[in-house]
């Protein structure tokens, strides 16, 4: 007997011809049956979108998506959401892998309450160039369905808290929700995931978490150290800062505990900021000039009486606190060392933030 929920798997995929078919085959083997996958080629060049037709040909419950230019991850989903019919929306990124029961246990709980939005748990793994797993740690909230705007709106800062906020793969969006609300992925680049889920969650009536680990989103040895430089890197993460605070406040939920999420956030985006100008050799004085830019910005002024850190991190973020801009470059200069020297233990170190 088929299942009687359908949800719709949307995939990006942009130049994946090496890694598709093991994609396919993990979502092919979910123990659940009512389903679509719908695969979306980004304008790939090296027959990505070849075997996307393929697959689409040979499953019946696959369809294939052709952007006639590449528009990145965030508009590509708009364009799988725009072809689904399922019930319950899930977007799955290509290069990650996903549990065998994760479409059943999103079905359990969305038969049971039909809520807006589902949020599962998830797997952060580390692999070395050899593809060997090295480091993993899991990111989980205990199981849970709430059915009032205010709680949910305080619970969103204890998913941003854990990291679990951000991402759009490890949520299930009712579809008729987000038609309604109207929440779409912008060609923001770096937090378009973000600034989606602050829309989609900004009129949520009900939420269901599930401890479950369901998804493993794979951190690819290759993929880590390359770290792309974005001259605007700390802008956009103040944009994200910024709804999200914005947001809060307008709710009337913008209390101690999300100030200090916020200011926690902001300091250790501002000092990563430094360490990727420090990696790409920009000038100390131009860095100090970014510093003392920042440091006399209203979001600063709001957000730095409210830090709160361990004792053992105190050291990182004085330098910031106290407006030393050398102090801040040479934290920061130390931080890219381990970075590219020790890249395990620098993902480690960061599961203290």
């Amino acid at each position: 007997m088929k299942d009687s929920m359908k949800i719709s798997v949307i995939i990006p995929v942009y130049n994946r011809i090496g890694s598709l078919a093991d994609c396919v085959a993990n979502v092919l083997a979910f123990d659940y049956d009512n389903y679509e996958l719908i695969l979306v080629n980004d304008a790939s060049t090296d027959g990505t979108g070849e075997m996307c037709k393929r697959c689409a040909k040979t499953h019946s419950n696959v369809k294939c998506v052709s952007n006639l230019t590449n528009l990145g991850p965030g508009l590509s989903r708009n364009a799988g959401l725009d072809a689904a019919d399922g019930e319950y929306i899930i977007f799955l990124d290509s290069d990650d892998r996903y549990d065998k029961s994760l479409l059943r246990k999103v079905a359990n709980a969305a038969n049971e309450k039909h809520p807006d939005i589902i949020v599962y748990s998830l797997w952060e793994e580390y692999y070395d160039k050899d593809g060997k797993l090295e480091y993993k740690t899991s990111h989980s909230l205990p199981t849970c369905y709430m059915s009032h705007a205010e709680d949910i709106h305080h619970f969103m800062v204890l998913l941003e808290e854990e990291t679990m906020l951000g991402y759009p793969w490890n949520k299930a969006y009712k579809l008729s929700y987000l038609k309604e609300c109207g929440a779409r992925f912008t060609d923001v680049v770096h937090v378009e995931d973000i600034l989606f889920n602050i829309e989609a969650f900004e009129n949520i009536t009900s939420l269901t978490v599930l401890e479950d680990r369901l998804y493993h989103y794979c951190n690819e040895a290759d993929n880590r150290l390359t770290d792309k430089y974005l001259p605007d890197y700390f802008e956009l993460q103040k944009l994200r800062i910024t709804k999200f605070y914005e947001q809060q406040k307008r709710w009337g939920t913008l209390d101690q505990h999300a100030l200090s999420i916020l200011s926690g956030e902001y300091f250790r985006w501002l000092l990563s900021a430094v360490e990727r100008q420090t990696h790409q050799c920009i000038p100390p004085k131009d860095i100090r000039f970014f510093l003392a830019r920042e440091f006399n910005t209203m979001l600063y002024a709001n957000l730095s009486k409210h830090l709160r850190v361990s004792k053992k991190l105190t050291f990182l973020y004085a330098p910031m606190l106290k407006r030393d801009t050398k102090g801040t470059i040479a934290v920061a200069q130390n931080i890219s060392r381990i970075k590219r020297k020790l890249p395990m233990v620098f993902a480690m170190l960061k599961q203290f933030r």
